[in-house]
């Protein structure tokens, strides 16, 4: 017989006359009592005993994997509790399904409200930035054109100056020019306006010495004579006529210096008083 199926044998006689306590086998009924009395009853349960060591595996040797292992019986200790059960966790619900459609309203919405942040921020912008422009170039514009009307201003008083300075100057060539035909027409109309200018050359002074003449042109001559001879002679005036001497004026000659009384001369006086120097015969004449 093989050694296993011997084996087996032995195991099943053994397990019928035997229990199992907490995995250990303790003999039954009068086996144990035998097993009680010590050594002598030891001769009946020894092939026993031997038998079931022999089905365990020798010592220092493990087991060979032959298909057959050794039967245990299940613990029934109390003690050892079992493992309690997994802690039930509950389930995360599902996400809801993503709304496609609200995303891109809301996107949208986004995108028109920016628009009109920018919008508005920029125009605020674009409008101070305007103002602020529009104002320094009106500015400049007014410096350039303020600039500009005062040197219209200037220009014009300076023409306006000159304006009155040649209307003034006309102004005095034309009365000098009326003056002058004027002395000339008296003259002609009336030589007698001679007489006062001898006058006042008598009486000037310091008085002439050294034998004073008083030159005329010839045909004041006897004007002068009739009206003033007595006058002369008692300065000591001799009469002498020159044609060089035009007609209403006269010259007073002597040692000591000259008087000069013609239309000429005293014209020049005249209009170097104004500031002008116009001869007294014009260019026309």
């Amino acid at each position: 017989m093989p050694t296993s199926e011997r084996a087996l044998r032995q195991f099943r006689g053994l397990a019928s006359d035997s229990e199992f306590v907490d995995g250990r086998s303790e003999l039954r009924g009068d086996h144990a009592s035998d097993a009680g009395d010590g050594r002598a009853a030891g001769n009946r349960g020894a092939p026993r005993q031997a038998g079931f060591e022999s089905f365990a595996a020798p010592a220092g040797r493990a087991p060979q994997k032959n298909g057959w292992q050794r039967w245990q019986m299940v613990s029934l200790d109390p003690r050892k509790a079992a493992p309690a059960p997994a802690e039930f966790m509950p389930l995360e619900p599902a996400p809801p399904p993503i709304d496609f459609a609200a995303l891109d309203a809301m996107r949208e919405g986004a995108r028109k409200e920016g628009y009109a942040q920018g919008y508005t921020q920029g125009q605020t912008q674009g409008y101070g930035d305007g103002h602020r422009e529009g104002y320094a170039r009106g500015l400049e514009g007014a410096r350039t054109e303020a600039a500009h009307l005062q040197q219209l201003a200037a220009t014009f008083s300076h023409a306006l100056g000159r304006v009155d300075e040649e209307v003034a100057q006309t102004l005095i060539s034309l009365a000098l020019d009326v003056a002058r035909q004027l002395v000339q027409q008296a003259v002609q109309a009336d030589p007698a306006v001679l007489l006062p200018a001898v006058r006042e050359l008598l009486a000037a002074e310091p008085a002439l010495s050294g034998s004073p003449c008083l030159l005329l042109n010839p045909e004041d001559v006897t004007l002068v004579e009739t009206h003033l001879t007595g006058e002369l002679q008692a300065a000591g005036w001799s009469v002498r006529a020159d044609p060089a001497i035009a007609r209403g004026g006269c010259v007073a000659s002597a040692a000591s210096g000259e008087l000069d009384a013609t239309l000429s001369t005293r014209w020049s006086r005249v209009v170097k008083a104004l500031g002008r120097d116009d001869p007294w015969e014009p260019p026309h004449a």
